[in-house]
């Protein structure tokens, strides 16, 4: 699990905190919302650009869609995600 799909917006060597465990509730918080949140598609479009490291073109192939489906998908679902994190995690926002 990644926490990379969110980009700078969790680089924790920004911030100062005396917590190490709120990486790891980041990476659970993330994970119960991909599974909730997300439809199936927008699931294996995240898996297979932010886990398998696949670009979108090789994402579209894989899901049989066009590039910009498969982008859109990805922004839906970043968007989605990005909110429920937010949510969880007022520094974030």
């Amino acid at each position: 699990m990644s926490l990379d799909l969110f980009g700078d917006r969790l680089d924790f060597s920004r911030y100062e905190t005396q917590d190490n465990g709120e990486r790891e509730r980041m990476l659970r918080t993330l994970r119960r919302a991909m599974e909730g949140e997300l439809t199936e598609r927008q699931r294996e479009c995240v898996r297979l650009r932010y886990f398998d490291g696949k670009s979108v073109n090789e994402v579209a192939d894989a899901l049989g869609v066009t590039p910009p489906t498969a982008s859109k998908h990805l922004k839906k679902a970043r968007a989605r995600l990005g909110k429920v994190m937010g949510y969880s995690f007022s520094r974030l926002n």
